[in-house]
């Protein structure tokens, strides 16, 4: 059943990523626990022009991404909202989460992060994202966490912007 919800929102999320303008404002993270690694994997995507605008209201400045038109400003920018915009508890400890990058995929952001040295076994996860709550009202983030031994998705919007997660 949730194979079948995640191929729908799929569908529905590439069939409006082709509009400029759009209605739905989202973004959508996974979470990976990959325990050969001893690492959490966390991949974020949001609409381009969200994150255009959002730059632009903060530093009031045109700003244009793909092609970047400041790009050490951009990364700055993108690594700066990525981490202040989330936060994660693994087992009831905070982890460092890693900013690795950010690439451009048609008309998405995508930004590329991880939690590494995980020697430990994991229990339950919280996370918290805020992306874009405080900038666009209809705002909705998608989260996916895929463990070993479970999947699960998440809605989080404005008042319930935080989750927990038991993996077992």
């Amino acid at each position: 059943m949730l194979k079948i919800k995640a191929i729908i929102f799929l569908m529905a999320f590439l069939t409006f990523s082709g509009k400029k303008s759009h209605d739905y404002y989202l973004s959508t993270t996974s979470i990976k626990w990959v325990p050969e690694k001893q690492q959490l994997q966390l991949t974020s995507r949001f609409f381009l022009e969200d994150i255009e605008a959002y730059m632009q209201n903060k530093q009031n400045n045109k700003v244009v991404f793909s092609p970047d038109s400041h790009p050490d400003d951009t990364d700055a920018f993108v690594k700066d909202f990525f981490l202040d915009n989330i936060s994660l508890q693994i087992n009831d400890s905070s982890h460092e989460i890693n900013y690795l990058g950010r690439e451009y995929q048609d008309e998405f952001l995508v930004v590329y992060a991880e939690v590494t040295e995980l020697s430990i076994a994991i229990s339950k996860l919280s996370f918290k994202s805020t992306f874009l709550l405080d900038f666009i009202a209809s705002q909705q983030n998608i989260i996916h966490i895929k463990t070993p031994e479970k999947h699960k998705s998440f809605l989080l919007k404005n008042k319930i912007n935080s989750l927990e997660f038991i993996v077992n």
